[in-house]
């Protein structure tokens, strides 16, 4: 039996797999283009979890903001009642 993932675990996993999906159609759209220099795969590479870390701090504080806005909600009874008419 192997332990849960710990949240920094699944957060770096995650920015792994969105690193490799960006890497992956970059160097798709970038290989085929024919006119244009090819860079260095690692340094390609490195740009991909540059951009994949940018993604998911935007997507937190995202998250945060609406967060914090839905918590400014106050529902009440009276207001499910009226959503059923």
């Amino acid at each position: 039996m192997t332990a849960p993932a710990t949240p920094s675990d699944a957060e770096s996993t995650s920015v792994r797999e969105l690193a490799a999906q960006i890497y992956v159609e970059l160097v798709g759209r970038v290989m085929l283009t024919s006119e244009q220099a090819k860079p260095n795969p690692v340094d390609l590479a490195k740009f991909c979890y540059k951009l994949a870390e940018a993604f998911k701090s935007v997507e937190v504080d995202a998250h945060k903001e609406a967060t914090a806005k839905m918590a400014k909600y106050d529902v009440k009874v009276d207001d499910m009642t009226s959503w059923k008419k």
